[in-house]
């Protein structure tokens, strides 16, 4: 007695390539939004997710960016300031220094240039972003 298969070759083809790409998903990166400065920037982050922005600063001036977000549970919130357009592979400018537990950063840019703020949150936030740049 032969059993017959009662999944199709085809259909069984695009079930496997459907759970294969739901496997490899990585979150889509926001594109860098650039605010006029002085500017105040409330939002509304969590997950895997991030905001990013990019602010265009001329060497010797003074970037100052400060961050506060609405206290809900143990909810976290945090930026870095970096000079690439790429959160997963940027690294934070050696310049510059952060103070009250990191919700504030203050430095003399050394070049003229792109410089890139991701805001991120634990599980979520909903946060005020100020920069200035004198």
């Amino acid at each position: 007695m032969k059993l017959k298969s009662v999944f199709p070759l085809p259909l069984a083809v695009v079930l496997l390539l459907l759970m294969a790409d739901v496997g490899g998903a990585q979150p889509k990166p926001s594109a860098a939004r650039r605010p006029h400065t002085p500017a105040t920037i409330r939002g509304f982050i969590g997950g895997d997710s991030h905001d990013n922005y990019f602010i265009r600063a001329r060497k010797g001036q003074m970037l100052t960016v400060h961050l506060s977000w609405r206290r809900e549970g143990d909810n976290q919130a945090s930026f870095t300031v970096s000079e690439s357009p790429d959160y997963y592979t940027g690294e934070p400018v050696k310049f510059g220094v952060e103070s009250d537990g990191g919700r504030q950063w203050v430095g003399r840019v050394p070049k003229s240039g792109d410089y890139y703020i991701d805001v991120v949150a634990h599980p979520e936030a909903r946060y005020t972003l100020r920069m200035r740049l004198n």
